[in-house]
């Protein structure tokens, strides 16, 4: 893996600076020893650094110290040989003469080695390895001048000798037949990776694919759902610039991986209450969306109110006509009542999935919802929400035809002279749309502002990734404001009933009309 990319000819140089964060306590000279630093990993699981002795004699490293920008730390009582090597992680872990209070940043940055009375004796400032997943950065001969990018040679010489790439990832554990699985990789060379590839033998078919790179050194291939049953052989190439291939596992091409598509639990795609906030004795009716390939049994609902336990549940088996989209009713509540709920769904083959979802690992609940504990389960007030008294801004649309368009609403008993009140967006009051004199807004009515180029009224388009929306009256006082941050989705939102505190992404647009 030799590379000319890092190179970097060190030179001894007096380090100056007037910027008191941009220089370590006690610098100074570098002052010429034996001991030096000599090569450094920066991300690894975990970093570490690795000191070269260069003399002929043993060097005791008693009050030396190892530094990054931020942090020092002193090695205690040992020696180093002659010609030989000593090597310390970087896990900020804070060990005795094994691991210091530091990590190393994979972007860069100078470590520094100091000797017993604080003088610097060695300083690297190491590049960006974040996409160098595995390599380190050393010099090319022990205790040279040279340093370089190169494969590691932790507590052993040094080496620029040309070697296949670093390639690691795990054995994919399963696949279902409900699920697509993304395989990824880390790929890493002193010379550049040329490509990774996969090769996939499904059945009889067989596949060589280049996998995508995703940043960091890290590929990804995403292998669609497969049917129960089918085996999936595989494995990983990594190629470098100077032709040296590596594969995972290690035992390919010869060996492949192999992996035996199974049964998947059946998924909830969507789950959706016709009301988060229903009225008294208002029915609350769930439409649930499930998939399964080999076909779903059925979708129970259960629920408790109030504080009562789990024990307690009330069953509701939700009635479906294609076995996909099931559909179940709460029936109505007194006024402040608590709903708590969840989902099972089963498939046919008995295996079974729980809305929210529950993880188990070795018969422990680890998940925070828990199917026998109906405290962690997600509840509906029966509440009416409360309607705001006064004029708002009700609906949004940021993708408009022909243009964007503002709905404000009057939620007051009385109607509202409108006249110089303005809207706006992210570009502030001077891109207003300021609403004509004489206009008024009628008690629970509507009125209307389309807005973008073009647009009779306001001339300021409304970003698809949704901005600040304000509504100020003549005097420029602010009446009305929905920010980006606020925003439950893009580009249609609307409150959930006219003139309601609560913002929700509706299924479609009520322009001019009413969202209840």
């Amino acid at each position: 893996m030799k590379n000319l990319k890092y190179l970097l000819a060190i030179t001894l140089v007096t380090l100056f600076s007037c910027v008191d964060d941009e220089v370590m306590e006690g610098s100074g000279p570098v002052i010429a020893e034996a001991v030096k630093l000599n090569e450094i990993m920066s991300t690894g699981e975990p970093d570490w650094i690795e000191l070269y002795n260069s003399s002929d004699a043993a060097v005791n490293l008693s009050g030396y110290k190892l530094a990054d920008t931020s942090q020092e730390w002193t090695i205690d009582n040992l020696s180093i040989p002659a010609g030989g090597f000593v090597t310390f992680n970087c896990d900020d872990s804070n060990v005795p003469n094994v691991s210091t209070n530091f990590k190393i940043s994979s972007a860069g940055e100078k470590i520094t080695l100091k000797n017993a009375a604080g003088e610097i004796i060695d300083e690297i400032t190491t590049p960006n390895m974040a996409s160098q997943i595995g390599l380190t950065y050393g010099r090319t001969v022990d205790g040279g001048d040279v340093w370089d990018v190169m494969g590691p040679t932790k507590g052993v010489a040094n080496s620029t000798v040309s070697e296949a790439p670093i390639l690691t990832a795990s054995l994919i554990d399963a696949l279902n037949d409900n699920s697509y699985y993304d395989f990824k990789v880390v790929a890493s060379d002193a010379d550049g990776i040329r490509d990774v590839k996969m090769y996939l033998e499904i059945g009889s078919a067989i596949s060589f694919i280049e996998m995508a790179p995703i940043g960091g050194g890290e590929y990804i291939y995403r292998i669609p759902a497969l049917n129960e049953g089918t085996v999936v052989k595989y494995y990983a190439v990594a190629t470098d610039e100077s032709g040296e291939k590596s594969y995972f596992p290690a035992s390919a091409p010869s060996t492949k991986a192999s992996i035996t598509v199974a049964n998947g639990k059946p998924i909830f795609v969507a789950v959706v209450p016709s009301n988060e906030n229903p009225a008294e004795d208002e029915a609350v009716n769930f439409s649930v969306t499930t998939y399964d390939k080999t076909g779903v049994k059925e979708v129970r609902l259960y629920y408790v109110l109030n504080d009562e336990l789990a024990t307690t549940k009330l069953t509701i088996t939700l009635s479906t006509t294609d076995n996909v989209t099931f559909t179940g009713t709460v029936p109505g509540q007194v006024d402040g009542a608590k709903i708590a709920y969840y989902l099972r769904v089963e498939d046919n083959a008995g295996l079974r999935t729980y809305y929210p979802e529950e993880v188990v690992i070795n018969d422990v609940v680890t998940s925070e919802f828990d199917h026998n504990v109906a405290s962690t389960w997600p509840f509906i007030t029966v509440a009416p929400l409360a309607i705001l008294d006064q004029l708002v801004i009700n609906e949004i649309n940021a993708s408009g035809v022909p243009y964007d368009f503002i709905e404000l609403y009057n939620a007051t008993n009385a109607a509202i002279d409108l006249s110089g009140y303005k809207v706006y967006d992210t570009g502030g009051i001077g891109v207003a749309y300021v609403i004509p004199a004489g206009t008024s807004i009628a008690s629970h009515g509507f009125y209307l502002i389309e807005t973008g180029s073009g647009s009779p009224q306001g001339q300021f388009g409304i970003s698809s990734s949704g901005e600040d929306i304000t509504l100020v009256n003549a005097t420029d006082e602010v009446v009305d404001q929905l920010l980006k941050v606020d925003w439950p989705g893009v580009p249609l939102v609307a409150r959930k009933l006219d003139g309601a505190a609560k913002w929700v992404v509706p299924v479609a647009e009520t322009k001019g009309t009413s969202n209840n």
